[in-house]
């Protein structure tokens, strides 16, 4: 289940923290915080109880998490990486990461989604990753609509004012083609579908599709993307002027999105 991606990193994380702390110099011991169920069970005093308003915008609000830069240098992979609907930390644990994408005003967008980047045997290795309540998938044909559905779209910028977009669903629905620097998504009249991007992908996903109100829990895209098909070199030094966007489709038809880089403030790839 993909739910253990994130298990999965947090484990990582924990066990580099217990690491340096053996490292750190000696410290007392805080006092041991009261029980979880001693906590729960405790009634407040009335004048610090929350108000239900309060708690329930703390709920829509991610957590705060580190900005990555502008600038991601991209570690080559410890081996070829073949695209799958696991996430294996023994190889992904050491790819660079965005951390989550951005909403329109800076701040972490809701649904929390990220992507990792890995690069060798000339390809470019993306994983990436989407929390979603209400999966929206509709679209079954390769290069129709699916910018439409719930979808992560990968932007290649080029010096001729054009870019080179890969979009995928959570259902493995992959549209891709080249486009003028400003166009918003493959819809635009301007861009050209039949140019094939060849990326080698896997999906999966936990939910139902199409389905309000039962609460779906996330999805994953791994991609594999030959780096000629991008007009880049594959060697160490190589720069992608790049950008994420993800946009989540509401069962009413809005879309909420995060990106990493954008059309006229793209990011850059670096490989190492």
């Amino acid at each position: 289940m993909i739910r253990r991606y994130m298990q999965e990193i947090a484990g990582a994380a924990a066990l580099a923290a217990a690491l340096a702390a053996c490292h750190d110099s000696p410290r007392s011991v805080p006092e041991e915080p009261p029980s979880v169920l001693s906590q729960a069970s405790a009634k407040p005093p009335a004048d610090t109880r929350p108000v239900l308003s309060e708690v329930s915008t703390s709920l829509a609000v991610p957590p705060a998490v580190p900005l990555a830069p502008s600038f991601l240098n991209v570690p080559r992979a410890p081996k070829a990486v073949v695209p799958s609907s696991h996430f294996d930390v023994n190889v992904w644990g050491s790819a660079v990461n965005t951390h989550t994408l951005l909403d329109v005003n800076g701040k972490g967008a809701v649904p929390v989604s990220e992507a990792r980047f890995l690069w060798g045997q000339e390809q470019l290795y993306v994983a990436f990753y989407a929390g979603d309540l209400d999966l929206e998938v509709r679209e079954t044909k390769h290069d129709g609509a699916v910018w439409k559905d719930d979808s992560v779209t990968l932007s290649f910028f080029t010096g001729d004012a054009q870019k080179r977009l890969i979009t995928v669903s959570p259902t493995g629905v992959l549209a891709d083609g080249t486009c003028p620097r400003d166009a918003e998504n493959l819809s635009d009249a301007r861009c050209d579908l039949s140019w094939e991007s060849r990326a080698r992908f896997a999906v999966d996903y936990d939910g139902t599709l199409n389905k309000l109100g039962d609460f779906d829990e996330e999805w994953t895209v791994q991609l594999a993307i030959p780096l000629r098909s991008l007009a880049a070199s594959a060697a160490p030094g190589t720069e992608l002027s790049f950008a994420v966007n993800r946009c989540d489709m509401a069962f009413d038809g809005q879309r909420a999105c995060g990106a990493w880089g954008k059309s006229d403030a793209p990011a850059r790839l670096v490989l190492q």
